[in-house]
């Protein structure tokens, strides 16, 4: 069995933009693209080398802005603004990735942290995270800005792939990419994503609610009594039964039923409808983590099972905000690479 480091699951590649780098322009707000998956505020004015111009900026998405304390109108269309941000790698392209913008009366506000003086950001303001006792509650798989925003290409050389597998490697196109056109590539990928998870336990089933789900369907069900699956047509995400082990501590679940899926594997390789999953959700920490183990297995595409592993970690309980994709704004950052 195939052990995969999960981090090399990109979320949308901006290796363009130089994370270690950070640029100032002082100007005024031209532009404000509040949609998702990640908003693009454009200013024109003047960097610190004295270069004029209109800068494109990336932003988070909507929900991820949301909850860092901005609000659609914390900068406006008018407004001038000191913004800093991560430039784009070549100079002549005013491109970047926001860090954050300053307003004229001197708030702050941040695109991928909260604000040094938030409530959300200063430990000495938070209240103690509730443990959960039965999976359910809020959960994050966390991720450094780095892993999700620039990582490379997985490394295929560990994969054992089917002769098709290979062949798909072989004419490995990017154009062809899920997030690109805003499609989910469902699970394994779901399971270690970006942004919340928030579990509901009920008698018979387990509900997962994923905080900007591009599609209705990435929202889950683990049905837990496997004598009461409804029948359904096969979907993305498949059809999901689980059962209880170790007092109630780990949860085991078996998914079947898949549709083909773009990308299913991981980047470049497909998933066929002949895909099984296997999950292993273990509370640790007294509740306040989660252990992840998943085994993907798939004949067509892979001669051997690869696994999976990760951690979520427990969140206080919020509202989640779902905004649709947005196809243009999806392929923004293609025109800066």
């Amino acid at each position: 069995v195939l052990l995969f480091n999960s981090g090399s699951l990109a979320h949308h590649s901006r290796a363009a933009v130089d994370l270690n780098l950070k640029a100032e322009v002082i100007g005024t707000v031209d532009l404000l693209t509040w949609r998702n998956p990640h908003i693009f505020i454009s200013v024109s004015g003047t960097d610190k080398q004295g270069n004029n111009g209109t800068w494109v900026l990336e932003g988070h998405s909507i929900s991820g802005m949301l909850n860092h304390g901005w609000r659609k109108d914390s900068i406006k269309v008018g407004d001038r603004v000191t913004a800093i941000f991560s430039p784009n790698r070549k100079a002549d392209i005013k491109n970047g990735l926001i860090d954050h913008f300053i307003r004229e009366d001197g708030k702050h506000f941040y695109a991928f942290k909260s604000a040094p003086d938030d409530k959300n950001f200063n430990p000495k303001f938070k209240k103690p995270i509730k443990p959960s006792k039965d999976f359910s509650g809020n959960w994050s798989y966390p991720r450094s800005l780095l892993s999700v925003l620039v990582s490379g290409a997985p490394d295929y050389s560990r994969y054992a792939l089917s002769a098709q597998g290979k062949a798909m490697l072989e004419a490995f196109d990017p154009s062809v990419d899920p997030d690109l056109k805003c499609e989910s590539r469902g699970l394994p990928n779901l399971a270690l994503y970006v942004y919340g998870y928030r579990w509901k336990r009920f008698g018979d089933r387990i509900e997962i609610e994923k905080e900007q789900a591009i599609i209705a369907e990435e929202h889950r069900t683990i049905y837990l009594n496997a004598d009461q699956v409804p029948e359904q047509k096969p979907s993305m995400l498949g059809l999901s039964v689980g059962h209880f082990e170790e007092e109630g501590q780990l949860l085991v679940v078996e998914t079947s039923n898949f549709l083909a899926t773009t990308w299913g594997i991981t980047e470049g390789i497909d998933s066929s409808s002949s895909k099984r999953v296997l999950e292993h959700y273990r509370l640790t920490n007294g509740g306040l983590r989660m252990q992840v183990s998943i085994l993907v297995e798939d004949p067509v595409y892979l001669d051997k099972p690869f696994r999976l592993y990760g951690v979520y970690d427990k969140k206080r309980d919020r509202e989640f905000v779902h905004s649709p994709c947005d196809i243009e704004v999806a392929q923004e950052h293609l025109k800066y690479e």
